[in-house]
């Protein structure tokens, strides 16, 4: 899909979660001040907190406590991410 032209040469990062390429999940970001991520903290924790949440979803997946049926996600959805 591509960005509305206002958002082509915008300055920030936007981060999210592709599952099956039908559910997307929009994490945090912000102002890009730096070459990458990793050199910016606050954007450096959004990455690592949607990793963590993406670790939770393929865990609960493997173990069938959730499906992702077509554009839902279906079953155990709350969970504690520890920073």
């Amino acid at each position: 899909m591509a960005l509305p032209s206002h958002l082509e040469t915008t300055s920030l990062r936007l981060y999210l979660l592709n599952i099956r390429s039908k559910v997307l999940i929009l994490g945090n970001g912000g102002l890009k001040n730096t070459a990458t991520y990793q050199e910016d903290e606050h954007l450096h924790k959004c990455v690592q907190t949607l990793q963590k949440i993406d670790i939770q979803i393929k865990l609960r997946e493997r173990h069938r406590l959730l499906v992702v049926t077509g554009t839902q996600l279906l079953g155990e959805l709350t969970f504690t991410i520890d920073e």
